[in-house]
């Protein structure tokens, strides 16, 4: 199983000056890729002595929320060092299996760490800016957005991370459900990501993978409202369910002021390749 982290492990020198002090090998990591963890927030609660002020957790609240991080491999040693580094056998971290988007949108289970409930306080722990600069550093190098960072130093880890939804058919300006989206549109651009489109008669499908899909990104005015709405309409039942008809993920959309992280929906059943959309625009699908 792979490894998700959201903090300090974000940071190779970090990573490899605890190695070092602690004459382990810093090879047993390896990164594959930004990444999400679904259905959790940054926040900090718990004091760390070695740190000198608040370290990272990340908190469920509900599939509305994501966190980002990256994925890593770690071999039989690596594991053995990273829970020394998360203090397992003291009792300050221990691990938990998450739901993680990879850079692509593909979900899978990984494994994380999470602070344990008795060394977790009732109110904020404000972390160092040495090690809040550690994580904001590990985010930006990697095209990560901060915003959840900045939300969880300021006490409001609650607040949403992702703000915008990609819409590729029948939710676009002009079609038949941009109605049921345009209460909750703060602002809208057009956008494009990874995928391959799909004509499924009466609308759309997206497969993530090789090809370029075009459509509108939307910045919601409530996250929460706007996606339990558009879950509804896409028969998206939430990631344990098996028999959603689409299923929501996370993807980089590609704007003209560069890369924004969005929601987005993608296609659960089986697709023809004959009724693929070449040129990625539902609206030149005929």
């Amino acid at each position: 199983m792979m490894y998700f982290g959201y903090g300090s492990n974000l940071d190779w020198k970090d990573w490899k000056e605890y190695c070092e002090r602690n004459g382990r090998n810093p090879d047993g990591l390896t990164e594959i890729e930004a990444a999400w963890i679904l259905g959790h927030n940054l926040k900090f609660h718990y004091y760390s002595t070695g740190r000198k002020g608040g370290a990272a957790d990340v908190v469920p609240l509900n599939h509305y929320h994501a966190t980002p991080g990256a994925l890593f491999d770690l071999d039989e040693e690596g594991w053995r060092t990273m829970n020394m580094k998360e203090g397992t056998k003291g009792g300050y971290y221990e691990p938990k299996e998450v739901m993680v988007v990879r850079e692509g949108g593909e979900i899978i289970t990984a494994l994380t760490y999470i602070v344990c409930e008795d060394k977790i306080k009732p109110h904020y722990i404000q972390p160092t800016e040495e090690y809040a600069d550690l994580i904001q550093r590990g985010l930006l190098n990697r095209g990560l957005p901060d915003t959840g960072l900045a939300h969880s130093r300021n006490d409001k880890w609650e607040a949403p991370v992702i703000e915008h939804l990609f819409v590729y058919g029948t939710l676009m300006s002009g079609e038949v459900r941009h109605g049921e989206l345009s209460p909750y549109i703060e602002s809208m651009q057009n956008g494009r990501m990874h995928g391959a489109l799909y004509d499924l008669d009466y609308f759309p499908g997206v497969k993530t993978g090789e090809g370029i899909v075009h459509g509108e990104i939307i910045k919601m005015n409530d996250v929460e409202s706007c996606l339990n709405n558009m879950d509804s309409i896409e028969g998206f039942y939430g990631y344990e369910n098996k028999n959603s008809l689409y299923e929501r993920t996370i993807v980089p959309v590609q704007t003209n002021q560069g890369v924004q992280w969005a929601w987005t929906y993608v296609y659960s059943g089986h697709v023809e390749e004959m009724t693929r959309i070449e040129s990625g625009r539902w609206k030149q699908r005929m």
